[in-house]
């Protein structure tokens, strides 16, 4: 992986662990106190400055109620699609939206 595409997805993974602490209503302290984790440190990572050690990520990551999946790259389309659609219906279910299923089983003979 180049080091542009690598940047990026550090980025991508800094903001999104921000994104998350903020919607949980926690500082950077109070996360730091739940994960013992140095505020510094997480500081540090959200804004980019440091790469993130896996045990970190993996710590702050469950204490914000995230979960690490490796996903088949063909397949990622389909989990952002869904991430999307969960997003879009959270923001939309204060307005008096009807949740529906993200996937369905279909019935099949497999006898």
């Amino acid at each position: 992986m180049k080091a542009d595409q690598m940047s990026y997805l550090l980025e991508k993974i800094a903001a999104r662990l921000k994104q998350a602490r903020e919607e949980k209503g926690l500082s950077q302290r109070a996360l730091a106190q739940l994960t013992g984790v140095p505020q510094s440190h997480i500081s540090k990572i959200e804004s980019g400055a440091v790469d993130i050690r896996l045990s970190s990520l993996v710590e702050i990551a469950r204490t914000l109620e995230l979960e690490l999946e490796l996903v088949p790259r063909p397949a990622l389309p389909a989990v952002q699609a869904i991430l999307r659609s969960r997003r879009n219906e959270a923001a939309h279910a204060g307005a008096g939206a009807v949740s529906r299923p993200q996937y369905q089983l279909e019935a099949g003979g497999d006898d």
